[in-house]
């Protein structure tokens, strides 16, 4: 059982990041529309998980079995770690406000970091579009009958 697990542990851990990086922005937009000010510490739990668990998705991703036999693979791979660096921004952003006495963001920044965030919700969901084809598209991972239904080409592990 735990073999199953750990070889699917990508698509277990890759909507996690993707809910809360949504669900983060919604949050932040509802936030600022009702009061004009965004306080840092508010929802910053959830953008500090969302980067964590970017990561860990890259970290989980199964490049073998992907690169080679599908094309997906690369624009996949780049906006995962566009995804992941903009959260993190977006986290260290937060914090640094949150450390220099809860300063909440207002006008022209609140507006700068609710662009940001908005573009990390377009990189995931751009990520998660190219995820999907590779295994709707191509079936990167995707087994039928015990057989792998595009086989991972040889040679390609690092």
């Amino acid at each position: 059982m735990f073999t199953e697990v750990f070889n699917h542990i990508h698509p277990i851990v890759v909507h996690f990041p993707i809910a809360l990086i949504l669900i983060g922005f919604g949050y932040d937009l509802v936030t600022a529309l009702k009061k004009r000010t965004l306080n840092p510490a508010g929802g910053l739990w959830m953008w500090l998980l969302a980067a964590v668990g970017a990561w860990i998705a890259i970290a989980t991703g199964p490049e073998d079995d992907a690169r080679g036999v599908t094309s997906f693979f690369e624009p996949h791979e780049t906006l995962a770690t566009l995804t992941a660096w903009a959260v993190s921004l977006i986290v260290v952003w937060r914090l640094l406000m949150f450390w220099k006495g809860k300063r909440a963001f207002v006008k022209v920044p609140l507006v700068l970091y609710l662009v940001v965030s908005l573009v990390a919700c377009g990189l995931v969901l751009g990520t998660g579009y190219y995820g999907g084809k590779m295994v709707y598209t191509d079936g990167v991972g995707v087994s039928a009958n015990g057989a792998a239904v595009n086989p991972p080409v040889q040679g390609n592990h690092k």
